[in-house]
């Protein structure tokens, strides 16, 4: 059966009608993770006259998150959790960035920088992406992100400095699957960030070494691949639309695969085991990997995955 992206799109959003995100779940991840998502589609061009509605459904969640704050009080708890330390930046910029009010998760972070004074030290997992919000928001000198710009997964890998030694059929093979994905997510996150979920064009570094990221993320695209990485895989689509490289040799097997494990429900399936949302992100990175690919003319022929 052939069957267009948009069609799959079309599924996977009703799916997402279907099951709204509610801020009692893990801890508001499921209704901020969808702020990044509209955020998302709010930076691309392509989707110019759907902004008002995409504002609309970001302060939506702004105002559940708002209403969840004030009546949960006690927040120490929850800023204990590593995910608070990783979303609260990129939330107060996103929203200071459509004009919407950010004093109440202003004072979270805040809060967040007191208990953890190293949030930004070198070469340790996701870092880089606080210190750029950190950074964006005037908390941190900018000196911070220069350095761990050089020391990021973009660049070089804590063992063999190589990161596309990660994805080669022989060292893959020897290698734990785990602990592969962690870096590519470090490197997926350091991308968007970089051009904050793409708001921002690449920097021109990264322009300069256009062939250099070509390659990487292609590599990492075809290795997710072959691993039915999904999750990854998604995230991955999406950098390389950020970075402007939708031309990479690996994507169409990437689409394809990603278009055949849609489920009847119009959901991916649990892409991440170790996410307690799961499905839901599953759903939010495809929606957006076949979105912003102006994937959406192309036909791709699957099995339906069972």
């Amino acid at each position: 059966q052939a069957q267009t992206v948009n069609q799959v799109i079309d599924k996977a959003t009703h799916w997402l009608d279907a099951h709204p995100a509610s801020v009692r779940d893990n801890e508001l991840m499921e209704v901020v993770e969808e702020v990044m998502f509209f955020y998302a589609l709010h930076s691309t061009p392509e989707y110019a006259a759907e902004r008002p509605y995409f504002l609309r459904e970001i302060a939506s969640r702004h105002r559940a998150i708002e209403a969840y704050l004030a009546e949960a009080g006690d927040m120490q708890h929850h800023l204990e959790n590593d995910w608070a330390a990783l979303t609260y930046p990129p939330l107060v910029h996103i929203l200071s960035e459509v004009g919407l009010e950010t004093d109440v998760y202003r004072a979270l972070i805040d809060e967040l920088i007191s208990r953890k004074r190293h949030l930004a030290p070198p070469r340790n997992a996701m870092h880089l992406w606080i210190a750029i919000y950190l950074a964006r928001l005037d908390l941190v000198p900018d000196s911070a992100v220069q350095y761990l710009l050089g020391e990021s997964s973009l660049q070089q890998d804590p063992e063999t400095h190589v990161l596309l030694d990660y994805f080669n059929d022989h060292d893959a093979a020897s290698r734990d699957p785990r602990a592969t994905i962690q870096l590519v997510y470090n490197m997926t996150h350091e991308i968007i960030a970089l051009t904050d979920f793409g708001a921002l064009p690449p920097l021109p570094v990264m322009s300069a070494q256009r062939m250099h990221y070509a390659h990487l993320v292609d590599a990492a695209i075809a290795w997710a691949t072959r691993e039915s990485a999904l999750d990854i895989l998604a995230e991955l689509i999406f950098c390389a639309h950020l970075l402007d490289l939708d031309d990479l040799p690996a994507l169409p097997a990437a689409l394809a695969l990603l278009v055949s494990k849609q489920q009847k429900d119009g959901s991916f399936g649990i892409t991440n085991p170790d996410r307690p949302n799961g499905v839901r992100h599953g759903v939010l990175t495809s929606l957006l990997a076949l979105k912003t690919l102006d994937a959406g003319k192309r036909a791709v022929d699957y099995e339906r995955a069972d």
